[in-house]
């Protein structure tokens, strides 16, 4: 396992892998332009952080008055091999409740409005039946048959840590299985299926506005040799459970010029643009307040998609799937301020 300082040897599954880990900060950008303000958590003697060790799944690891600074996430990373078809596990780490305090809403019980943790544990599958998995780590190229995508799993396990399926404002808003966030409705003109264990969209869910709607990257189960990333669903979902979701992340993705239509013109306009800060521009296409490679991402990643005034909302067939079942280097994810732009069982 990676200690606790950051420090990785061979056997570890980053170390062994470092273009995974290349692929896990780029999944964490996909977080960054959340606008929360969360508060310090001083190493303040008598508070433990609880987290699963991510290189075994089993054991629990306890540290003692961990420091986290402001407006940071820390995740402890590893791989292990994992049961089955399983091939990605995450979660937020236990706390005692002074520690989950970190933001203005309620965090804890049946009126839980906000989630705000110090960060938590995220693992990869290493083998599968006793051969290497056959992981895609590329973040500019998509998988071939066969492969599985690092990129998507590590979006999809992000988004656990982050409190879709495991946080209390999560659970708060899951009614018989439907999932009945106001940002999510607003979205999808209706409330949204969960999946049996109430944890994941229900299978197919796919994404408003598009015209060709995207399946979802939070459902319980991945396609062989594709790759999905959030979509504006996935995000409206974590801005319900308490996160400051900028508005550029609720729309059609990658439509810089704010036309309808990912083509050409919305490169043209990002490319005129890159390297521009500040608020209220059109071309910063994640609401990060930075006009950057990860707006070109965007965009190279939706190009040709439409959205349409009669988005259509549904469930399609998923072929040849593997099931994600929940879940050590030191991933830090920064939420930065963005003050005029408006989270494992």
């Amino acid at each position: 396992m990676c200690d606790h300082g950051g420090t990785c040897e061979a056997g570890d599954f980053f170390f062994d892998h470092p273009e995974a880990l290349d692929a896990l900060r780029f999944a964490t950008r996909a977080f960054e332009p959340f606008s929360d303000t969360l508060l310090a958590i001083p190493s303040t003697p008598g508070w433990t952080a609880t987290f699963e060790n991510p290189d075994n799944g089993i054991e629990t690891i306890q540290l003692q008055n961990l420091s986290v600074p402001a407006n940071t996430l820390i995740l402890y990373a590893g791989g292990y091999d994992m049961p089955g078809n399983q091939v990605g596990e995450a979660g937020p780490g236990k706390t005692p409740a002074f520690t989950l305090n970190r933001g203005s809403g309620v965090v804890t019980g049946p009126t839980a409005n906000d989630f705000t943790p110090w960060g938590g544990s995220i693992a990869f599958d290493t083998l599968d039946n006793g051969a290497p998995r056959n992981w895609h780590f590329d973040v500019d190229t998509l998988p071939a048959p066969g492969e599985i995508d690092f990129l998507t799993i590590a979006f999809h396990e992000l988004s656990h840590a982050f409190g879709f399926g495991t946080a209390p404002s999560f659970d708060n808003l899951n009614s018989s299985g439907q999932f009945q966030g106001a940002a999510t409705i607003q979205l999808a003109q209706s409330t949204v299926s969960l999946a049996a264990d109430g944890n994941h969209w229900a299978s197919g869910t796919t994404s408003p506005p598009y015209a060709d709607p995207p399946l979802s990257a939070l459902t319980a189960s991945l396609v062989l040799g594709r790759r999905r990333v959030l979509t504006p669903l996935d995000y409206a979902a974590l801005a319900d459970l308490g996160w400051q979701v900028p508005d550029k992340l609720l729309g059609l993705l990658g439509d810089i010029d704010d036309d309808g239509n990912i083509d050409g013109r919305d490169f043209l306009r990002w490319q005129r643009s890159v390297g521009n800060t500040g608020v209220g521009l059109l071309e910063d296409a994640d609401g990060s307040l930075e006009v950057d490679d990860y707006d070109l991402w965007l965009w190279q990643t939706n190009y040709g998609r439409k959205t349409t005034s009669n988005s259509s909302f549904a469930a399609v067939p998923e072929p040849c799937t593997i099931p994600l079942l929940f879940l050590s280097g030191i991933s830090i994810l920064r939420c930065r301020p963005l003050r005029q732009i408006s989270r494992y069982r």
